[in-house]
Formats: structure tokens, sequence, C-alpha cells
């Protein structure tokens, strides 16, 4: 049962985090409705991302996650 509660304020807790980061980037609140469509299409974009790993071979891995990181 804690591991269903832990999981649930986790998807919230990262829901709330993308939606903050869009709304900075695009400087203002998202209505609903907007955030309903942004959310779908997270949403898509995460499975895509989650099928194009699972169908890259493991050594490539590793270079492509290099390369996508963010200079800090």
């Amino acid at each position: 049962m804690q591991v269903s509660i832990d999981r649930a304020n986790r998807e919230r807790q990262l829901e709330a985090t993308a939606r903050t980061a869009i709304e900075q980037r695009v400087e203002r609140k998202l209505t609903e409705a907007e955030w309903v469509a942004m959310r779908a299409k997270l949403v898509e974009f995460a499975a895509i991302l989650r099928g194009w790993e699972q169908a890259t071979p493991r050594p490539r891995r590793g270079k492509v996650e290099v390369l996508c990181q963010r200079d800090l």
C-alpha cells in the first residue's frame, strides 16, 4: 500500500515540476485545457523515447546520453 502512495506522490510531484517548467518557458500560467493537451504530448514524447531506448543497442546508448546532456 505504501509503495502505491509513494508512487502516486512521485507522479504528482513530477507532473507539477513539468508544468512549472513549461509555464516558466512560456512566461504565463497554462489553462487546464492547455495543460491537458501539453501533458498528452509529453506522455507521447516519453513513450517515443522509451521505445527508441529499448530499440537501441546497449553500446550506443551511453554515447547518445552523453551527447544529449546539457552543458553546465
